[in-house]
């Protein structure tokens, strides 16, 4: 049943038949308006009374609404001549209905005109009637619609309620597209021009500022709102087919057989158009919008929305329940929505906890900053113009606005004076201790969970729109929050939730490995000796909580004097309370607002600050955790678990009880209540026998343990086996290749390159979810669960057929077994613990070296450290997180360019020389010029760092410093800055003349122009730092991309040195996470491809050897420039399944012969080659030694022979030449 979206509807809860009846079909639902109106539809199947149907016809009208607004319609399959003017005789189920007419006294729309004709007989009948009480009848109006292409007509009811219908509310948008920016930014800076009142507030300069953005964006930005969707036009051809098929059914007449042929005719060819043609724009759709590079979002979206397509899904106009309240108008539900939210964000009062709030306020003294004194220097210094142009340029488009209608969009075209008046009133804000109202209003929208009622106000998300003025605020503050928080160690390194390179990952390896090594220890002796506590081989309770709105009850408050006790400056701190108070939202349902409500408590929804804040709220909590005995707690932002361990299931299980009540108080005495019906528990031991009957008290609610545990979307076990999580992930990742195959076939569909980044980041995303924590943990036959899902997807991508060999299938793919892959990501993750500071916990997990007692127990560290002895890596790790320089530290002195003027697409050698020579005879001339360049073999082995020096006496001096045994070009290139750094400082720091640094490396310019405290490598923190000394005074530096290898004779003799750096020893030289990672992703691609397989049999007439002696150890890189058909070729070539060949066509009995049908004997007749006759026509033969195709061979430059190596026809244009020519002659 469709209702129209501008129709406000419920529906009507049934059965509204027998309970025995389970062939009749009905739904309802309840239209809402002036004149409510209950439309029930009815589907009833024939059932014959004979031998083959076994259905009993249980259909009992009785049991159907009658009321004075209900209209009973569908297709009953009766006969009766109240509705069927043909009818002369009713049958059974015909008086059935109308006997229950007459006893409700209700009457039939129906005119008595036929609504079905029959495909055997050609004959019209009206099994489809319609009913409804007098006084309802008067009102509606019945007659037939056109022809939809079903044997059966609709029947339409024109019912007259009176007023007018409702309407949708269609919210307009800026069309950015079609801006005028630049008459927007003369607007903006001429409304600047003049200074404000001389003592103008806060609030007043917000105010201003606002208006005169939306002034200008209303005069030179369009606005509109997008148009609904609408049905796909008409195809010429179908609709000429829907015409003849309407006529041929109008000229049906009873007893003209050749009318109803002619009708049955046209409307099955109807059909086939409506498919064919449908099913062409589809592919159309895909080939052409669909695959671009910058439409992979738009292909996510789709995926995603396949995904979670659902009969139930939202429907935005029918009515929803709050309580006992039925809501109907979006305004009603607005409403409700506020307030529900509004409620959870109430402020709970708590004497004892309010009074004791109010002491440990006056005792830190909130009001006054002791890092300044009121003085705004420090840590509390006003905001530089480089911080807000920092933060405008990493800002997001296409984000909706909040309620002042200003977009991203608006603050990055501002002008130099609008970006003056911005900074001055973010800095007035920040001095004054004043949030500008705009700032602290939102719009909620209400967005509907995936597999919950949408009726229900509790099955909404709500997101928060606030002003993206507001968030540019939040970001330069939250900027330096976090700075400070990370500098004095303010976050417990327990804490990994909205942590820089931590994550989910992070909390698994370390609770896994913990959980192995206290598994190792020697079990506890059969005899009554005690065992000193944690000396026996441990037994583990795992406890899951949930915090109810975690951010949402965070009381205010209490927030001010955590701050102040960790010790944030007065300043941040009053500025955060200025910002959390009298905030006020509304909530928008379609297009329609409610009225603002005041949210006293919690953390805005969508705010920039709120993760930090949380982060800081709750530190307090892993204290006094690790304060219990045997506990290790763990913490992703609100998610919460503690880990308790014994030398006995009874003790493990005492300490669990003990950390739940200590959690629980500690929530209480912070306002906030932890969900004990969504608690889980699980035991963790090698006896199954401890998982029997355990169970704890969460917040008066029993919580007993489980078989598994999901903690942060990895499915743990008793065993840590981790197989129910793979067969969770086979469920989840099955459905997502079968909506990959949806996007691509056999001759249209999607790009290779976007088929392979699509099923890496939607299939293989999902697999690798925290992998590196729990799948060097896994066997091989779950391994292998995993392996099967990602094989269907690598033949997704290319095309192969099932039979083809796997290792062929997914290296054409680009693919890595997850076997291969789980070696690499536990050589990232033992890497990236030992890079973690000393106190971590994690890197604590990672350099112990418990004994090994359980020889099938393996984890990550154990892979890891195997993987990187593998790689000849030595500890230590170059630091994770860098220290880097305060987010306020001045930079003006140091200049990024990144161009040499505008260069044509494709430009050639000598055109690039001249544009740099040129650009850089426009600079300075009396400098210290220095030229950089850095090396690496194959981009990951044997580093090199080169660099030339030209002093401004024209000295010059070359360095040649080793960059690592592992190294990518980019660590290269910052090594080679980073050593003409340090000579420079060494043996120039006092020289006044400026310093010119080229380098060929755009990348390594582009992550140091993005400031020191954005740097996220050690290296890059380094450089920022020599930088940052070597402008201390007067000086300046410059540091200039160049195109490499266009003939610039420094930048040649640089990149000399860098490759005779490369050759220097390289022990010495400290590695990154990242290079030891990539590393090992190379290594694992390595042994992958030695351990393909080779032929077994000495003829050489397998599929199984044939990848391996074409390809080699090869990866073949990704086809480019290809059709979907030819690209598929080439794959199944490869592999040695090719469809098109008459060997496999027999094989599966497409390509029969008179003697043989089919067979996979190769020296069957009918597997021969088609052009030559001699051997079967496999891939081996077509691509090496058909006699046929020697004059092709002979003419492709790449291969210029007529009988070629494997070497010369292994690339994808030759493969597809000979295949192309092979389909030609055999045409």
């Amino acid at each position: 049943m469709y209702v129209r979206d501008s129709r406000n509807f419920t529906v009507l809860d049934g059965p509204f038949k027998p309970g025995v009846d389970d062939t009749t079909e009905i739904c309802g639902v309840r239209i809402l308006g002036p004149l409510e109106l209950d439309l029930i539809n009815i589907y009833r199947p024939p059932i014959r009374p004979d031998e083959s149907d076994e259905r009993q016809d249980l259909f009992d009208p009785t049991h159907l609404p009658s009321g004075d607004s209900t209209i009973v319609a569908g297709d009953f399959n009766a006969h009766h001549p109240l509705w069927d003017a043909d009818c002369d005789e009713a049958d059974e189920v015909g008086e059935r209905i109308a006997t229950w007419l007459d006893s409700i006294g209700w009457t039939t729309l129906n005119d008595g005109r036929p609504t079905f004709t029959s495909y055997r007989s050609g004959g019209q009948t009206a099994p489809d009637a319609a009913f409804c009480s007098p006084s309802l009848a008067r009102r509606t109006k019945w007659s037939i619609g056109p022809d939809l292409g079903s044997d059966h007509l609709p029947m339409l009811l024109e019912i007259r309620t009176g007023g007018a219908p409702p309407k949708m509310i269609r919210k307009t948008r800026w069309s950015f597209k079609k801006a005028d920016w630049l008459a927007f930014q003369e607007e903006c800076e001429a409304a600047f021009v003049e200074a404000g009142p001389e003592h103008e507030s806060v609030q007043e300069l917000a105010t201003r500022f606002h208006q005169a953005l939306e002034e200008a964006s209303v005069r030179h930005i369009p606005r509109g709102a997008r148009n609904r969707p609408r049905p796909w036009a008409l195809d010429p051809e179908l609709k000429e087919a829907v015409d003849a098929r309407r006529a041929a059914r109008r000229d049906l007449r009873s007893g003209d057989r050749s009318a109803k042929e002619r009708w049955v005719e046209a409307k099955r060819r109807a059909a086939s158009v409506e498919r064919r043609v449908s099913q062409r724009q589809f592919r159309e759709y895909v080939s052409t919008t669909l695959n671009k590079h910058q439409s992979l979002g738009r292909v996510h979206k789709t995926l995603k929305m396949w995904e979670g397509a659902s009969d139930d899904q939202h429907r935005a106009a029918e009515s929803m329940e709050d309580g006992d309240r039925t809501l109907v108008s979006d305004r009603d539900k607005a409403n409700a929505f506020n307030r529900t939210y509004a409620t959870v964000s109430k402020q709970v009062r708590d004497r004892k906890v309010d009074r004791d709030t109010k002491t440990r306020l006056k005792a830190s003294n909130v009001k006054t900053c002791h890092e300044c004194w009121g003085r705004k220097s420090g840590y509390c210094p006003p905001f530089s113009e480089e911080e807000l142009t920092r933060q405008i340029s990493q800002a997001q488009l296409k984000k909706s606005p909040g309620p002042d209608d200003l977009c991203n969009e608006h603050i990055k075209h501002l002008g130099p004076r609008a970006r003056e008046v911005l900074l001055h009133l973010i800095n007035s804000s920040w001095q004054s201790g004043v949030v500008p109202r705009e700032w602290r209003r939102a719009v909620i929208v209400p967005i509907p969970k995936v597999g919950k009622d949408p009726r229900k106000i509790a099955s909404y998300r709500p997101i928060a729109l606030t002003s993206h003025v507001a968030k540019l605020a939040e970001r330069v503050i939250a900027t330096r929050l976090s700075h400070l928080a990370a500098e004095r160690n303010m976050i417990p390194p327990e804490q990994v939730g909205f942590r820089e390179k931590r994550g989910v990952e992070d909390v698994v390896a370390r609770l896994t490995q913990q959980v192995q090594d206290g598994w190792q220890l020697k079990p506890c002796p059969p005899s009554r000796r005690q065992v000193p506590d944690g000396e026996a081989a441990q037994k583990y309770v795992l406890v899951a909580y949930d915090f109810s709105r975690a951010y949402d009850r965070v009381d205010h408050r209490l927030l001010r004097a955590r701050l102040a006790e960790l010790g944030i400056p007065a300043c941040y701190n009053t500025w955060v309370w200025a910002f959390l108070r009298d905030r006020r939202a509304c909530v928008e349902v379609n297009g329609t607002k409610s009225g603002e409500r005041v949210y006293r408590a919690g953390l805005p929804q969508g705010s920039v600050l709120s993760p930090t804040l949380f982060l800081l709220w709750s530190a307090p909590l892993v204290a006094t955790l690790k304060t219990l005995p045997g506990t290790t707690p763990f913490m992703f932002a609100d998610d919460t678990s503690t880990l308790c361990a014994g030398n006995s299931i009874a003790v493990a299980r005492d300490r669990a009880q003990l950390a739940a009540n200590t959690l629980v108080k500690w929530a209480r005495r912070s306002k906030m209540e932890v969900a004990g019906q969504k608690t889980q528990l699980l035991v963790l031991s090698q006896n199954p026998r401890d998982a029997v009957d355990c169970h704890i008290h969460v917040a008066g609610q029993l919580v007993e343990g489980g078989p598994e545990l999901k903690l942060l979307g990895v499915t743990l076990d008793r065993t840590l086996s981790f197989g129910p999580h793979c067969r969770s992930l086979r469920r989840r990742v099955r459905p997502r290749a079968a909506q990959l195959r949806r996007l691509t076939g056999r001759s249209w569909g999607l790009q290779e390159q976007q088929l392979r980044a699509v099923a890496n980041g939607y299939v293989r995303g999902a697999i690798e979810h925290a992998a590196a924590a729990w799948l060097p943990a896994v066997s091989k036959s779950n391994i292998e669960i995993l392996e099967r899902e990602m094989r269907a997807v690598a033949r997704i991508v290319t095309g192969c057929i099932h039979s083809a060999p796997h290792h062929g299938v997914t290296a054409e793919a680009g693919m890595l077994p997850v076997a291969a892959r789980r070696t690499a990501l536990a050589a990232r993750m033992f890497a990236k613990a030992a890079a973690l500071p000393p106190e971590d916990p994690l890197r604590a997990v990672a350099m112990a070296d418990p004994p090994q007692r359980l020889k099938l127990v393996t984890g990550w560290r154990q892979v890891g450290r195997e993987a990187l002895r593998e790689l000849r890596v030595e500890l230590p790790v170059e630091a994770l997180l860098p220290e880097r320089p305060p987010p306020w530290t001045p930079t003006g002195k140091i200049t990024f360019n990144l161009s040499i003027g505008a260069l044509p697409a494709g430009a050639a050698r000598s055109t690039k020389r001249d544009a740099a020579l040129h650009h850089l005879a426009s600079m300075t001339q009396c400098a210290t010029w220095a030229w950089t360049d850095g090396s690496s073999s194959g981009g990951i082995l044997r580093g090199g760092a080169g660099a030339l020096i030209v002093g401004a006496d024209d000295s010059r001096t070359e360095l040649r410093v080793p960059a690592g045994t592992l190294c990518s070009s980019f660590r290269a290139e910052m090594v080679a800055l980073q050593v003409t750094l340090d000579h420079i400082l060494e043996h120039q720091r006092d020289a006044p003349e400026p310093v010119v640094i080229c380098t060929d490396s755009l990348s390594a310019i582009a992550a140091l122009r993005e400031g020191p405290s954005a740097q996220r490598s050690a290296r890059g923190a380094a450089i920022w730092k020599q930088l940052l000394e070597l402008t201390a005074g007067d000086r300046t530096v410059t540091l200039q991309w160049v195109s490499s290898h266009c003939g610039i004779p420094e930048n040649e003799s640089a990149d000399a040195l860098a490759n005779e750096a490369a050759t220097l020893a390289q022990e010495d030289v400290m590695l990154d996470v990242d290079t030891i990672y990539r590393a090992a992703v190379r290594t694992a691609r390595d042994r992958a491809a030695r351990d393909r397989p080779t032929y077994p049999d000495p003829d050489r007439k397998a599929a199984t050897g044939w990848y391996r002696e074409l390809m080699g150890a090869r990866w073949p890189p990704p086809l480019t420039n290809m059709d979907r058909t030819t690209a598929v070729d080439v794959h199944q070539i490869r592999t040695g399944r090719w469809s098109g060949s008459a060997q496999f066509l027999h094989s599966i009995g497409r390509n029969p012969s008179a003697d043989c049908p089919q067979c996979r004997n190769l020296d069957c007749p009918a597997a021969r080659c088609p052009l030559c006759g001699e051997q079967a026509d496999t891939p081996r033969h077509i691509l090496l030694t058909c006699p046929g195709l020697m004059g092709v061979r002979l003419r492709i430059p790449e291969v210029g022979n007529i009988l070629p190596t494997v070497e010369e026809v292994r690339r994808g244009d030759t493969v597809a030449a000979l295949v192309a020519a092979f389909r030609a002659l055999q045409s």
